[in-house]
């Protein structure tokens, strides 16, 4: 099994979410990108949209973001974004 991906959220107001994920999909201004373990070292745009991430266990998250950046980088993918919101399924 491939190595879990760090994924933190964080919005204006602190740490928005933060857990270990197997999948990030990440809302940008030409599409969304998708992050697997492994994934090369990015540092991208975040367009305000719905970020999707799967957990290593089974099931997800979606959350509501609004603009901001994000890095990847050895497993690790950091958002820092203007707001964030945890969306039900």
């Amino acid at each position: 099994m491939a190595d879990p991906i760090k994924l933190s959220v964080v919005s204006q107001e602190g740490t928005a979410f933060e857990r270990n994920v197997n999948y990030v999909n990440i809302p940008t201004p030409f599409g969304s990108v998708g992050v697997l373990s492994g994934h090369a070292p990015m540092l991208c745009a975040v367009a305000a949209g719905l970020l999707r991430c799967t957990f290593e266990e089974g099931g997800g998250a979606r959350l509501r973001l609004g603009a901001g950046i994000a890095s990847v980088e050895n497993n690790e993918v950091t958002l820092l974004v203007a707001s964030a919101e945890e969306v039900e399924e």
